[in-house]
């Protein structure tokens, strides 16, 4: 019987352990926006409806970046006081030509 329950202990803790290490590997997901202390606003704001990997191969100017943040801000982008200075900012300077 203490055979029995060891085996069943054993199980259950590897299998907590292995659901574990699957969620934390999915959790693992590589930003390919370029690391910059605005980087975490512009993703949370633009993943909504792009992927990370569609933003980050953009090559635009100042003002084309701004064209483009005004026409996500009609369609809307969520933005706080602040906040769009802050992500062109980033985008002209990460992401600028």
């Amino acid at each position: 019987m203490a055979v029995l329950a060891s085996a069943l202990i054993a199980g259950l803790g590897g299998g907590w352990l292995a659901a574990q290490t699957r969620g934390n590997a999915s959790e693992l997901v590589v930003n390919p926006l370029p690391p910059d202390q605005r980087q975490q606003l512009v993703t949370g704001r633009c993943i909504i409806c792009h992927s990370l990997e569609t933003i980050a191969q953009q090559r635009q100017t100042r003002e084309e970046w701004a064209v483009i943040l005004d026409r996500m801000i009609t369609y809307g982008m969520p933005m706080l006081p602040g906040d769009r200075e802050i992500i062109l900012e980033y985008l002209a300077t990460r992401l600028g030509q």
